[in-house]
Order: C-alpha cells, then structure tokens, then sequence
C-alpha cells in the first residue's frame, strides 16, 4: 500500500517549532533578582508624581520595558539606568511637547549594588538632594558616564573618584557640592568631559590635571575655586574648552596655555576672577581659538601684537583689566573679529581704521585713558 501524502502543514509546523525554539535561544536573560531589588531600593528613596517615570517599574523582570533601565544582552545585569528631567519622549512629552518634571529624594547607596553599571544618568530633576553615595566611587568598576546636573546634591565629591578608571564623562553641574576637588580626579585616565559648574567648590584646582590627557571639556565656573591655575592645564593637547570663570582665582595665565601648538583650544573663559600678570604673547595667536573672554580680573600690560590672517575670534572680551598700551595693529590682519571688548582698561592712541574697526560701536572702547579715532572722538 502506497506511503500516505506528507501533509501540507508539515513544513509550516517544522517552521513554527524552530521559530520558538531561535525564538528562546536569542532572547536575552531575565535581570538578576539582586538587580531589580537595588532599583526597587532606588525608586523608594525618590519621589516623582507628575510623570509618572516609574510606572513601567513593575514585574518580575526589570530588564523588559523598565523605563529609563537598560541591560546588557548577554548577562542580563543593568547597565544603563538614565532618568533625566527634561525630555521628549512618550514618557517626558506625553502632550507631543517637551516636558520638565520634578523628583525629590535622595539617591540610595543601594544604586551601588547595581555593580555592571556602564551609565548612571539621573539628570535634571531639581530637587533630588542629599549626598553623592561615596560607594559609587568604589562599587562601580565599569562606569564610564556618570551624570548627576541640576539638582540639589550637597555634600563632597566621593574622595576616590579617581577610581573609576573606566569614566568619560562626569558631570556635577548646576548643584550645591562643597569641599575641594579632589585630587583623585587627575587619575581619571579615559576622560573627557568634566564638569563641575555652578557649585561651591573650594580649595585650589589639582595641579597634576595635566595628566588627563584625554581630556577634551573642562567646565569649573561660577565656583569658589581659589589659587593659580595650574601650568599643566597648557599640556592638555586635547582641551578644546576651558571655562574657569567666576571663581576666586589669582595669580598669572600660565604661559604654557595655548602654547601647545596642536590647535585644539577652542573656547578660553577665565572672567570675574582675581588674574593678574599680563596676558601670554602666544595665547591670542593660539590657531583655532574663537572665544577668549578674560574680562574682570586685574590683567596688565599690553595686548599682545600676535593676531594673524587665520585669527577667527566670535568673542575677544579683554574689557574691566588694567591693560595698558595700544590696540594691536595686527588685529586688522585678522581674519574675522566679532564682539570685540576693550573697554574699561587703560589704553591710550589712535585705534587703527579699518575693518574690523569699521563694525564696532563706542562701547568697545569705552572707559579708557587716551583711545581716539573712529568709532570715538577725532584724535587732537
């Protein structure tokens, strides 16, 4: 008797079963139970009641859908937990328009158990309070974002956060963190952007930052930083922006800043401190810088004659020093000039005509003890 017809579903079955079966061998494993337990511990020290950014919290498995919880694929530990406070996602914007929450608390030392952490983002949300856990500086090998801004941390930046081998960016700003900068920090061999702004930092900036040799950003304003700026800051062949305005620093421009040659240094702002000494020859012929403002300190002596045709400056304010001299003839060569401020100094002759002298009002000039010509009174 003849062999029955194989049945046309066959195939489609064979198919169906090896679906589930790829299905179950591809899937990523469940977060650990330790895990989920840490940000359960997270979560109830915060609070946050417009959003509702915790509402996926819930079930076994934190690694399926937990907002703001990433994991990694293979292990299943988190390793990415990014809760910010201004956002446009579903979650954040849930009108189609950009929303701003507000969460209050503190971040528990149990953010420490969670030790495959890669990013730790809880960003933006104002009121979160109380101290950086000085755990996360020691219980977080892996770490390389570590991003707290805009809240109200207070307390000292953990002693050995110079640990974290693995951390490129740290950002502290917009907080009330006190105490000094710890010295640690130059051991933060793979960053690259720092930022500490708009604190209460005191004590001196580490003299050996020099040896963060990847370090592109360093943002230390509107703190209460004292001290001279170290010369290895000059060494930094990678530092495109430089912001250590409105501290309490003193003492000359290191003459090794700017002077590496490399064309890096983009953005230089050092105003609304004590600086004195006189403003280093190579500095404002540094290639590549476009932003200097050293305005509001007591700098002196003349401004350097340095500029060239590839000088291309969006923002020149030297204005509020004790600058001395006349206004460089070589500014005219430059290749572009945008705001340019030399007020409230003490120069004195004739301002060169010209562009970009053609293009800027009297208040470029103001308050100083002799300058005549265009764009203020004939010269007599």
């Amino acid at each position: 008797m003849a062999s029955p017809a194989p049945s046309s579903a066959s195939p489609l079955l064979a198919i169906a079963i090896l679906a589930v079966f790829v299905s179950a061998t591809t899937a990523g494993p469940a977060c650990s139970e330790s895990d989920r337990d840490a940000l359960l511990s997270i979560r109830a020290a915060l609070s946050e009641a417009h959003l509702g950014v915790f509402s996926s919290w819930k079930g076994a498995d934190c690694c399926a859908n937990w907002y703001g919880v990433s994991c990694d694929p293979t292990s299943g530990r988190v390793a990415d937990l990014t809760l910010r406070g201004e956002g446009e996602d579903a979650v954040m914007a849930p009108d189609g328009h950009p929303a701003s929450g507000v969460m209050s608390g503190y971040i528990s030392d149990h953010v420490c158990h969670l030790d495959a952490l890669s990013s730790l983002i809880l960003a933006d949300w104002k009121q979160i309070s109380g101290p950086i856990p000085s755990c996360v500086a020691t219980s977080l090998p892996n770490l390389r974002i570590l991003e707290l801004p805009a809240n109200r941390l207070t307390g000292e930046i953990p002693p050995s956060i110079g640990s974290l081998s693995r951390l490129i960016v740290l950002n502290l700003a917009d907080n009330l963190l006190s105490g000094a900068i710890p010295s640690s920090i130059a051991s933060l061999a793979s960053i690259k952007h720092l930022d500490l702004a708009n604190n209460q930092l005191t004590g001196t900036i580490p003299a050996n930052i020099g040896n963060l040799a990847t370090l592109s950003r360093a943002l230390l304003s509107r703190n209460r930083l004292s001290g001279h700026i170290p010369p290895s800051v000059g060494t930094l062949t990678r530092l495109a922006d430089l912001d250590l305005s409105e501290n309490h620093l003193t003492g000359a421009i290191p003459n090794s800043l700017g002077s590496s040659g490399s064309g890096v240094l983009t953005s230089l702002y050092l105003g609304g401190n004590r600086i004195s000494g006189r403003i280093p020859a190579g500095l404002l012929g540094t290639k590549g810088l476009a932003i200097v403002n050293l305005s509001r300190n007591a700098v002196e002596g003349p401004i350097p004659d340095a500029f060239t045709g590839k000088s291309y400056f969006i923002v020149l304010d030297l204005s509020r020093n004790r600058l001395t001299g006349g206004v460089p003839r070589s500014l005219a060569s430059a290749a572009y000039v945008g705001h340019l401020d030399l007020s409230h100094n003490r120069l004195c002759g004739t301002i060169p005509a010209g562009p970009p002298f053609d293009h800027l009002a009297a208040e470029s000039f103001a308050s100083n003890s002799c300058l005549c010509g265009a764009p203020l009174g004939k010269c007599t």
